[in-house]
């Protein structure tokens, strides 16, 4: 057991470091490029494998607050990324039962997340576990239940182009938060406030959500420009 908790281990850290790094690349390349579509897929596989082995090892040891959070965070992370990926096919198909069973799982691990954020605030207040889920259960939720939106609705025009790259950038973020504050105590004094750790958390998803959020503007003001005819 012990040896395939540290092959487990291993890997989920490499596919991790691998992500961080990969998922860069399609950031800042040709969008549509062969460059952006490999590296975005492998980066995608790095998500899942780094959500089955955050699942494996949160089942096969002890109990641990942070060990069941971060696994949380590993399942939000592979959502959006595969929402992100999923986006690209689904232009003319719409969501198929794969992505409708995918979101509506999601949504319950959401929920799960939110209840158990709320015992804890009932049991021991405004402490750094109970925001935490709460939040990121939360956040989890918004976009699960967008996507139960959007399989009822009509969608707005190139839908799929601002779901591919928001989704994969919010997983980027989210991978990023989990590096982070795993090596948070290596970073921060001994007697630094709780606060500070729960910042660690936090202050990532809200400067990415508005690099995001002004990407989607600047993505919609381009679409929605009128070029004016030339009037011989």
């Amino acid at each position: 057991m012990k040896t395939l908790i540290i092959s487990l281990l291993i890997i989920h850290i490499a596919t991790g470091f691998t992500a961080l790094l990969v998922g860069l690349i399609p950031m800042f390349s040709k969008k549509g490029s062969q460059l952006h579509n490999r590296t975005g897929l492998i980066y995608v596989y790095c998500m899942i494998t780094v959500a089955i082995t955050a699942l494996l090892l949160c089942g096969l040891q002890p109990f641990k607050m942070m060990r069941l959070f971060l696994t949380g965070i590993a399942v939000f992370s592979f959502y959006l990324s595969m929402t992100g990926w999923r986006a690209t096919k689904q232009k003319k198909t719409g969501p198929t039962s794969f992505d409708k069973g995918l979101t509506f799982i999601t949504l319950m691990v959401s929920v799960g997340m939110i209840g158990f954020g709320v015992y804890l605030l009932a049991l021991n207040g405004a402490s750094f576990f109970p925001i935490l889920f709460s939040f990121f259960g939360v956040l989890t939720l918004t976009f699960a239940g967008r996507d139960v939106k959007q399989m009822t609705q009509p969608t707005e025009k190139m839908h799929w182009f601002f779901q591919h790259f928001t989704r994969m950038g919010g997983s980027y973020i989210a991978t990023f938060t989990a590096a982070l504050v795993t090596n948070l105590a290596r970073i921060l004094p001994d007697n630094a406030p709780d606060w500070a750790g729960t910042l660690g958390w936090i202050a990532p998803s809200i400067i990415g959500g508005m690099l995001i959020g002004r990407t989607v503007r600047y993505y919609k003001k381009k679409f929605s420009a009128v070029k004016t005819p030339v009037v011989a």
